[in-house]
């Protein structure tokens, strides 16, 4: 069976009567399948694994953690300091010349 959204939010214990008894129901939007209701089976467990077991996920891939960065590049050295301290001082700047006009914008109310 197929119904609108509109329908599906008008009616939804009809939908779900429909798929208790049985049926598959799809929502459509606009002509285009959005969801799909479907009975569940005595069969079909309600969740993909056995809840104290193992899931068998894939292999994303990924590198490791590292560890602390001076493990990996070595320590911190001052001129790197001075640099992460400018750039957080621009991003100061630029966060106070933003609420400056936005604060022109409204009047002088924020």
């Amino acid at each position: 069976m197929e119904i609108t959204s509109r329908e599906f939010g008008r009616r939804p214990s009809w939908v779900l009567a429909a798929v208790a008894a049985g049926e598959t129901v799809t929502v459509t939007e606009s002509g285009i399948t959005i969801a799909r209701v479907v009975p569940v089976r005595a069969e079909t467990p309600p969740y993909p694994a056995d809840p104290t077991g193992e899931i068998d996920l894939p292999d994303p891939g990924l590198r490791e953690p590292a560890g602390r960065p001076e493990e990996d590049h070595g320590p911190v050295t001052e001129a790197e300091r001075a640099a992460a301290r400018a750039e957080l001082d621009e991003l100061d700047a630029e966060h106070d010349r933003r609420r400056r006009r936005q604060e022109e914008r409204a009047g002088g109310a924020v």
